[in-house]
């Protein structure tokens, strides 16, 4: 970068700049609009603290606005995920603007999900499908089983029509039961909140039912990060990814990730409903057909046998 050395009196310069950067970022007015959907998620750093080196949770929520952009709307360094540091980050939101909150999309950390229905009461809460789908693989005791566990969850969320996900939801889960009866208790207790993405306008469904405008961010970030492997301080670590947040919160500002009149469609009365199914029996004749399909093609007993 043409540049030799810097003197101490330089690096602090700088550090104070950005300390700067970051702290507007963080303390930023957020009521000048309303934020209908907000992606939540951590990602672990390694960061020195009192003297021994310890696993830090950098948290992080991004909200698409009523303007169509993306936002970062807060990134804080916490001990662990637990339900009073993440209820005290929710908190910090509220207390900064946001507002009108229809629909918080995350894991299933439980911690996360109260401080959620505390924080933003009355809100719909996602929980991510790639995530549950791990989840639920990770019961499956042999590769054969996993894989034939992921397959029938692929089928249900590579359909588009509210109708024929739900129905495949439920032909799945007694399917599953038969290969892994611990993944399908989890997938029928988890139903309604895998599913919510569907009472939303079907234009949005893509973007509602994932993490992964929080994934795509955190990998930026590890990227970053990876060079130093360990922070000095829960300081310096606040610093150096809040500037990389600030960066990409720039760009973000150049870029609708909505139009005004897709984003508009969340606060509607009526919500846009998906185009008129192709297939021409009913979903559920349908959905049976489709999982027969991935049964045959994935089947455990006879290979077991």
């Amino acid at each position: 970068m043409g540049v030799n050395s810097l003197s101490s009196s330089q690096v602090s310069r700088v550090c104070h700049a950005l300390d700067e950067t970051v702290e507007e970022l963080q303390q930023r007015d957020l009521s000048q609009i309303s934020f209908s959907y907000i992606w939540v998620d951590a990602t672990y750093i390694k960061c020195r603290d009192e003297g021994h080196v310890s696993s830090c949770a950098l948290v992080t929520a991004i909200g698409a606005g009523s303007d169509g952009y993306r936002h970062l709307l807060g990134l804080d360094a916490i001990d662990t995920e637990s339900y009073a540091g993440w209820l005290g980050f929710l908190r910090s939101l509220r207390e900064r603007g946001v507002q009108g909150v229809l629909c918080v999309t995350s894991d299933a950390h439980e911690g996360l999900r109260r401080a959620i229905e505390e924080v933003f009461p009355g809100a719909s809460w996602q929980r991510c499908i790639v995530h549950l789908m791990r989840n639920a693989a990770s019961y499956a005791k042999t590769r054969q089983k996993r894989k034939a566990v992921l397959s029938l969850l692929k089928t249900v969320f590579d359909e588009r029509d509210p109708s024929l996900v739900r129905e495949l939801y439920h032909l799945a889960c007694e399917n599953i039961a038969k290969i892994c009866p611990k993944a399908a208790e989890l997938l029928e207790d988890a139903e309604a909140d895998a599913l919510a993405y569907l009472d939303f306008s079907y234009e949005h469904h893509l973007r509602l039912r994932t993490n992964n405008v929080q994934e795509r961010v955190n990998r930026e970030l590890k990227r970053r990060s990876r060079v130093v492997q360990v922070f000095p301080s829960r300081k310096s670590l606040i610093r150096l990814i809040g500037a990389v947040f600030s960066e990409i919160d720039e760009d973000w500002a150049t870029r609708r990730w909505f139009t005004e009149e897709s984003i508009a469609q969340a606060t509607a009365p009526v919500k846009k409903s998906a185009p008129a199914p192709t297939y021409q029996r009913t979903a559920q004749e349908h959905a049976r057909r489709i999982i027969e399909v991935v049964l045959a093609d994935n089947p455990i007993e006879r290979r077991a046998a």
